[in-house]
């Protein structure tokens, strides 16, 4: 008798829910994200105004991403979250315990808070580190920093590197910094320790560098003995790696520190920084004919300890320009980093668009032994030769993608065809990378931001610039996976429910609240939606030759009165926004609105427009003035419990030449209350609109007129 194994089933395909539209304030430029440790639903993004404007935002989502608002302490309309100064780059992080850090760039030196309300207030300090002049940071934790643990910071600082690098001038140095400084976990990431070089001041060894991460695996793995080997600590100890490329972007090399005592400097003893670092190449990529930075490059440590770095490359010619596809290389260590295995290209050929021929700002996360997800920017778009590479693909349309390795350090690991992860193209245009010369569009900033989420899932933080103000004001967006292996055995497959919802949505109630300056209000019930919808209207006042969307948003009891005593501000808007990306668009497609409004307690009027933006010093908001205003017929309320605000808009009102396809994309219902009416400075060319408080939003949904009723 002859038995056979049985089939081994074939694994779910990846699969993610629809983009959620993180910021419907400020904007989306290079957006961060982190995870809450210790409450799975609750996760951070955050994002820099700008330097004049002295302004960042944060937000918070306290249901798995499904929806985002700035976090409590945010000042009314602008947004502001801490009285320290900022508004350049900023970082978040959130350790063991829940306690939420925050880093923003001043030049001059980083302003670091730490909020141990998860957002409501923040002690800050305008020196977070006893430095100057430095540049993009980056944390990273060991446990909970206020109680035993330790927060680690890195950055470039600006000029001590070698004055000539090939073509570089005044290059960096790659330092970390440590804190608390001797336990005294009341300052814990709002005081750092004495600076640690990881590349030596006048040295041509560091570029830019990319994320930091802690292992999860302690070893007694000391620093170098000076003869080919290294020391070996008394006790085993976490270390924290950094990765970052060379000045002349021909190498890619990785830091790797320990925690030491604070004191005098005795190598695996102590230091006055508190840490002991090396620096080790990773890959040599060489001296001519090819060139990294696209921007940061990226790794992740697994749960066993293994080491994953991911980097753009492109070749080039003698003159510097590039000569080809921007593609991705992948390497991977299975001993704390001393060796790694020669680099692979990422396949990038079976995307449902074809080969992804530019690839730009990949991020990369590990879960269980071997298991690593990277995410990143591609387009099937292919730039000039000679040309900017990224920087010149003018015509190009960017999408979110996803590749997974199950098999992360295998002889040969293998990684999925690449999974589009934002559902369309997140943006139209080129790209601003070290690889281009810094010579593209920057509306999407620097990077993207991807995190493991309790289920193994992946969780990305980016940003989509299809809009009227693509080369200033993207939304920050959110997308989470929802089906297909996962970063982690216990849990994989993944299977997330509710995060693709069609033509409705429902929002829990008692979630309608006023929340600036730390403090948090009592829900405002007229404010409060409890669902949203939309469906395609033949009927009158509309018709067959003349259709409508029919956009209705149910509230917990509807009033037209502004509750005063609660929110000084006496305008009420009720809007629905959605996307429509455009292949004829030059800015990538619009994003529409309607709302209704009532200044005052005053009669309902109903308007349609598209987004803008305000200016906050020398930054920008996102902001929904209205254009056009509609008939009365048009607009209708019930109020009372349950009650709702109806808005027929024509079709003809909202079309947009070239899209994608029939849908509208990332429907989001949201409140909100203003000092005056939405259009008081009337948008000219996407500049205009007025400030808001948001007040609730529902989760974002996608309306197909082929789905019949919700799904």
């Amino acid at each position: 008798m002859v038995s056979f194994a049985a089939p081994r089933p074939r694994p779910a395909p990846l699969t993610f829910g629809h983009p959620i539209i993180s910021g419907i304030g400020g904007v989306g430029f290079e957006q961060g994200l982190r995870l809450d440790p210790s409450n799975a639903n609750r996760l951070y993004t955050s994002v820099p105004g700008a330097l004049s404007s002295d302004t960042s935002w944060i937000w918070h989502s306290l249901d798995g991403g499904k929806t985002f608002k700035w976090v409590i302490g945010a000042t009314p309309l602008e947004g502001k979250v801490t009285t320290c100064f900022g508004g350049g780059d900023t970082e978040t992080g959130v350790d063991s315990a829940g306690h939420l850090y925050f880093a923003d760039l001043t030049l001059a030196n980083f302003s670091t808070s730490r909020s141990d309300d998860r957002g409501a207030t923040f002690t800050c300090s305008n020196t977070g580190v006893p430095d100057a002049v430095v540049d993009r940071q980056w944390y990273a934790f060991d446990g909970d920093p206020t109680n035993g643990g330790s927060i680690y910071l890195v950055n470039d600082e600006i000029g001590p590197g070698g004055p000539v690098c090939g073509n570089s001038l005044v290059n960096n140095v790659l330092v970390m910094y440590r804190s608390p400084v001797n336990g005294a976990g009341a300052t814990a990431g709002i005081v750092f320790g004495p600076r640690n070089t990881i590349t030596a001041d006048l040295s041509c060894d560091e570029g830019i560098m990319g994320n930091d991460e802690v292992s999860p695996v302690a070893t007694t793995l000391g620093q170098p003995d000076g003869n080919g080997g290294f020391a070996t600590l008394a006790s085993p100890v976490k270390h924290i790696f950094v990765i970052h490329d060379d000045a002349a972007l021909h190498q890619i090399q990785i830091g790797r520190c320990f925690p030491v005592a604070f004191g005098p400097p005795v190598p695996n003893v102590s230091d006055p920084s508190g840490l002991n670092c090396t620096n080790i190449l990773v890959a040599e990529l060489g001296a001519t004919g090819v060139k990294t930075g696209a921007n940061f490059p990226t790794m992740a440590i697994d749960k066993a300890g293994n080491l994953y770095a991911v980097w753009e490359q492109a070749p080039i010619n003698d003159s510097g320009q590039v000569t080809g596809d921007t593609v991705l290389k992948y390497s991977f260590s299975t001993d704390q980093g001393n060796t790694w295995a020669a680099p692979i290209q990422i396949n990038t050929s079976g995307s449902p668009v074809g080969t992804l021929h530019n690839n730009v700002f990949a991020w990369a996360v590990a879960g269980d032994d071997g298991r690593v997800d990277i995410a990143w920017y591609g387009t099937p778009g292919v730039a000039p030769n000679p040309s900017n590479g990224p920087d010149s693909c003018t015509a190009c349309d960017w999408s979110l993608w996803m590749v997974q390795t199950l098999n992360g350090h295998a002889a040969t690991p293998t990684f999925t065809a690449p999974i589009l992860a934002s559902e369309h193209f997140i943006h139209r245009g080129s790209m601003f990378t070290l690889i281009g010369g810094q010579n593209g569009d920057r509306t999407l900033g620097d990077f993207l931001q991807m995190r493991m989420g309790p289920n193994g899932e992946a969780e990305i933080g980016y940003a989509d610039s299809n809009n009227i103000d693509e080369p200033f004001a993207p939304h920050g967006m959110f997308v989470r996976q929802n089906g297909g292996n996962g970063l982690l055995v216990a849990s994989s497959p993944v299977s997330i429910s509710g995060l693709a919802p069609f033509n409705a949505v429902s929002d829990p109630s008692h979630d309608g609240k006023y929340e600036v300056n730390g403090l948090s209000s009592a829900n405002m019930p007229q404010l409060d939606i409890t669902n949203s919808s939309v469906s395609l209207l033949t009927t009158a006042p509309c018709s067959s030759a003349a259709p409508c969307y029919q956009m209705v948003m149910q509230l917990n009891n509807l009033s037209l009165a502004p509750t005063i005593a609660q929110d000084p501000d006496p305008d009420l808007v009720w809007l629905t926004q959605w996307f429509v990306p455009s292949t004829t668009d030059p800015n990538g497609g619009r994003n529409f609105f309607v709302y209704a409004e009532s200044f005052n307690g005053g009669a309902l009027q109903c308007f349609v427009g598209e987004n803008a933006a305000q200016a906050v010093g020398g930054g920008v908001t996102l902001t929904y003035p209205g254009a056009t205003q509609l008939p009365a017929a048009n607009c209708l309320s019930t109020t009372g419990p349950n009650g709702t605000i109806t808005i027929d808009v024509p079709l003809s009102n909202v079309n947009e030449p070239g899209a994608i396809d029939n849908r509208l994309h990332e429907v989001t219902a949201s409140t909100m209350t203003l000092q005056q009416p939405a259009n008081t400075v009337p948008s000219i060319f996407g500049i205009g609109g007025s400030l808001f408080n948001l007040i609730d939003v529902a989760q974002g949904y996608t309306f197909d007129p082929t789905v019949h009723g919700r799904r």
